[in-house]
């Protein structure tokens, strides 16, 4: 009989037990990467204006809970504002309507000395800081997963977690984080590349085996062909820095949807991922991710924090298009003040219970009629659970999970657990 096929997606929170930084602390390093680009070139730090826009906009809402800014949603403003102040005919049509052609006014840009450059030095100037915010961000998640203790009791719960699944399922792990954690603790995975560094789509789409790690958004393996240009390749050595070249390129004919140009980077970050996903190897392993959801027996998501609509929503076809459901195991953190899922409305809670088809008011401790508390459940090792809809959480952090494994092995072949 063959295996039960896991698909595994890995978030940023999988790997932060290891020491990778989280979201919030890129935000922090992408604010000062931002403040040194512009006091380099004397420029406006359009970063910080973008995000002092998007946090007073998100700020208007009465709503206890609303859409907390990030650096990728700064990232994804900033490719909207160089499409914006793009001349026509290429740019966004709705500036000529909205304010007659000219640009924002509380934002500042260069005059180019060329005067055939001129149109364009104000999306020049934005790309050129969002490539280098790009490029620091592809360097210092190098360096954080070179930093990684070998002999650290996380990296050890790491493995223990991955080989015992390993043990039990075909598993495919799409990794849409950018750090080396996953291969790391499975060298022996299928990335999508052959050894010499070349994407081989061909295999991506016709191989039937599971048994890989796909990184749908980048990873600090990746590296441009050569310095300005050149297909994604992989590098196998950290160390060898003169060999990664992480500077995305800049090409104002590489038009997507909307005529938007778009810069060929080894990490996709920001909006518009859809449009980041056109080129390779990014297309063939968003295909790929597509049909694995649809082949998994079970899934488990380590430190997922539900905010890719792109990966949100083939979960959520999956589900309402299949007439099973497969058990689905979700490896999270509690912290004291984290609500059980029938009292949480934060983002969080609300895409987990769309892309899954789970409503809070479903989940409970087994045998417990009132809502639970997520650290005390982390605690007794036990799981927040919705029996009706076969989604199981682990407040406990991703590494540390490795000390429930049976238990999650026992969820994701049967959809229910026994305490």
């Amino acid at each position: 009989m063959a295996a039960k096929k896991l698909l595994i997606l890995l978030g940023a929170g999988s790997s932060v037990e290891l020491g990778v930084p989280s979201v919030a602390d890129i935000d922090s390093l992408m604010k000062v990467w931002a403040q040194n680009w512009a006091l380099q070139y004397g420029y406006q730090d359009y970063f910080d204006k973008l995000r002092g826009a998007i946090s007073s906009y998100y700020s208007a809402s009465d709503r206890k809970y609303h859409p907390n800014p990030n650096f990728e949603k700064v990232l994804g403003e900033m490719i909207a504002l160089s499409h914006w102040m793009t001349p026509a005919p290429w740019g966004d049509t709705l500036r000529q309507t909205a304010c007659r052609g000219c640009a924002p006014p509380e934002l500042e840009f260069p005059i180019h000395s060329l005067a055939e450059f001129a149109p364009y030095n104000a999306p020049i100037a934005i790309e050129d800081q969002k490539d280098t915010l790009l490029d620091a961000l592809a360097k210092y998640m190098r360096t954080a997963s070179l930093a990684i203790d070998p002999a650290s009791e996380a990296l050890y719960n790491y493995r223990k977690l991955i080989e015992g699944l390993r043990d039990r399922f075909d598993v495919g792990i799409y990794n849409l984080n950018y750090d080396a954690a996953a291969v790391s603790v499975w060298p022996d995975a299928y990335t999508g590349f052959r050894e010499d560094g070349q994407f081989e789509p061909d295999s991506v789409h016709t191989r039937s085996e599971w048994n890989f790690i796909y990184h749908l958004h980048g990873s600090v393996h990746h590296s441009l062909g050569h310095e300005g240009g050149g297909g994604i390749q992989w590098r196998h050595n950290l160390r060898d820095n003169a060999n990664f070249f992480d500077r995305p390129a800049t090409s104002a004919n590489d038009k997507r949807s909307d005529a938007r140009a778009f810069s060929r980077a080894t990490l996709i970050a920001g909006g518009f991922k859809l449009d980041q996903l056109l080129t390779e190897p990014f297309h063939s392993l968003y295909s790929a991710f597509v049909r694995h959801v649809y082949e998994a027996d079970a899934v488990l998501l380590g430190g997922y924090g539900f905010a890719d609509v792109h990966v949100n929503r083939t979960l959520q076809n999956r589900f309402e298009s299949s007439p099973s459901r497969p058990p689905v195991m979700i490896l999270g953190y509690a912290t004291p003040k984290t609500d059980p899922m029938k009292f949480r409305h934060d983002p969080w809670a609300y895409e987990l219970s769309q892309s899954l088809l789970a409503p809070g008011d479903f989940f409970q401790e087994l045998g417990h009629p009132s809502p639970p508390r997520p650290l005390e459940l982390a605690e007794k090792r036990v799981f927040e659970v919705s029996l009706m809809h076969k989604v199981a959480i682990w407040h406990g952090g991703f590494a540390s999970a490795a000390n429930v494994l049976d238990q999650i092995i026992g969820w994701l072949f049967e959809g229910s657990c026994r305490h």
